[in-house]
């Protein structure tokens, strides 16, 4: 196989555009977000073409531009606060709730959390499912250990299984 030599970063993503699409596929399937794909191949085109032709060029004479774009299509996908992150996926997070969609039990179980729970139990599934904080996040901020943490949510989840099934 002999490597290609060109003279700008636009001639190497136009001709490299499959295998940033083959990766994107690869990423996203394992993420289950293969409905974001056209999507993802753009943003991943658009940093590409703005990236310093110089640099992109040396990448691709080297050898790396697929492990290149590999990272940059996982950093994009994996992150909360990336472009891509920010513009598809949030939107659709904040999409309103169509009504067949709407299951009135999510509201009763949460109602509950706020009333039947102690105020510890409710800080705890705030820090988790409201403020998205991992557990060993949570234990730092409490003072205890991740062990408790898990066994606190844990107990939590099966009183609420218990109460609706």
């Amino acid at each position: 196989m002999t490597k290609k030599y060109f003279s700008c970063k636009e001639q190497i993503v136009n001709d490299q555009y499959g295998v940033i699409r083959e990766i994107a596929i690869n990423v996203l399937r394992t993420n289950n977000d293969l409905h974001f794909l056209d999507d993802l191949v753009q943003e991943i085109c658009i940093i590409l073409l703005t990236q310093e032709n110089e640099s992109i060029m040396t990448i691709y004479e080297q050898g790396d531009f697929k492990f290149y774009v590999a990272r940059i299509i996982t950093n994009q996908v994996l992150s909360s606060s990336s472009p891509f992150h920010k513009k598809y996926r949030q939107r659709i997070l904040n999409l309103p709730i169509i009504d067949e969609e709407y299951n009135p039990l999510a509201d009763k179980i949460w109602v509950d959390i706020h009333h039947l729970l102690t105020k510890r139990e409710r800080d705890l599934v705030n820090l988790r499912f409201v403020y998205k904080l991992k557990v060993r996040e949570i234990a730092d901020i409490r003072g205890v250990s991740t062990r408790q943490v898990y066994k606190s949510l844990d107990k939590i989840k099966k009183y609420l299984k218990k109460k609706y099934k």
